[in-house]
């Protein structure tokens, strides 16, 4: 009896050992080039340091003026509001056109192997490369404008990046383009733990395909959904790449598609070369308060992934 207990004991040792070790070099790596940066910001956020020369310590003041200051204020509110927006957009995008390629994908149709190398092929794209090319592609002289023109659709040219009212929708709609093929694999891969008796049982009961799949495959889908939402709501609200690459700083036309990452970019570097009001405090400041908003929905992931395991 006691030999039992003491092998299982060693067993589970064993194993929780092998966990650690497989798990070590992520979290060193992710220490190091995440945490250690993000528990940084927080001493940078208490000083006044244009990025050369003495820091001058200033307490709080970099929360208070961007909380207090109106003019600081009104871009905060704008950048959280454009930056939900922006992710309502991108995650719409995948959960509707991500979940039916992957249902396409999961049925045996021809070429399905050649379609999902099709539709990861823009994910290991550089964002640079994919921001110039549907750039080219929305031109007031690009192929979709003169294609719009000439089935009819438009009669002049529509300033998908000029106006305020389409610009943010359609920076939205590139890093959907360009990730989308992270939310399919994620998607087909719970479409495809889907025991197949279980379907078999729903079709024998006189379901049809539909009402198999909505019954039996989207509550599957759950936690894959979850994992994507998170994941994108924590890159879309960190990171501005698109909006810089194509836009600039000041995040244009009239920083209608200004999100939290061009108001922090803005704020270490300025919107010029020439600017003379940069400021890495705030810009940490700023960085503390996105990290704020987003933190709920990791830590919810963390603790779901923590109860699962």
């Amino acid at each position: 009896m006691n030999s039992q207990r003491k092998s299982r004991f060693s067993y589970k040792s064993i194993q929780n050992m092998q966990k650690a070790l497989l798990l070590l070099p992520g979290v060193l790596l992710y220490g190091i080039f995440n945490f250690t940066p993000l528990m940084m910001m927080i001493p940078t956020s208490l000083v006044d340091w244009p990025g050369i020369g003495p820091k001058e310590f200033v307490g709080l003041d970099n929360f208070k003026k961007i909380l207090g200051n109106e003019y600081y204020r009104d871009q905060l509110i704008n950048a959280i509001g454009q930056n939900v927006v922006f992710f309502v957009v991108i995650i719409g995008t995948f959960l509707v056109i991500g979940t039916s390629l992957a249902l396409l994908l999961s049925f045996k149709t021809y070429g399905r192997k050649y379609y999902q190398v099709i539709y990861f092929l823009p994910y290991p794209m550089a964002g640079a490369a994919v921001a110039y090319l549907l750039n080219l592609f929305v031109n007031p002289r690009g192929p979709l404008n003169a294609l719009m023109m000439q089935v009819g659709l438009t009669d002049a040219p529509i300033p998908f990046l000029g106006s305020e009212d389409t610009a943010l929708t359609t920076l939205a709609l590139f890093y959907s383009w360009h990730r989308m093929g992270f939310a399919i694999m994620l998607i087909l891969s719970g479409i495809l733990a889907v025991r197949t008796d279980l379907l078999e049982a729903s079709m024998l009961d006189g379901a049809n395909r539909w009402q198999s799949i909505r019954n039996v495959v989207f509550p599957v889908l759950g936690p894959a959904f979850i994992l994507i939402t998170v994941i994108i709501m924590v890159d879309v609200f960190n990171n501005a790449d698109y909006t810089l690459l194509i836009m600039g700083a000041e995040a244009g036309p009239f920083r209608s598609t200004d999100i939290m990452g061009t108001f922090l970019y803005r704020s270490a570097f300025g919107a010029s070369a020439a600017a003379s009001d940069a400021n890495f405090g705030m810009s940490a400041a700023i960085g503390l308060i996105t990290t704020l908003l987003i933190l709920p929905a990791a830590l919810f992931l963390a603790l779901k992934n923590f109860r699962n395991n």
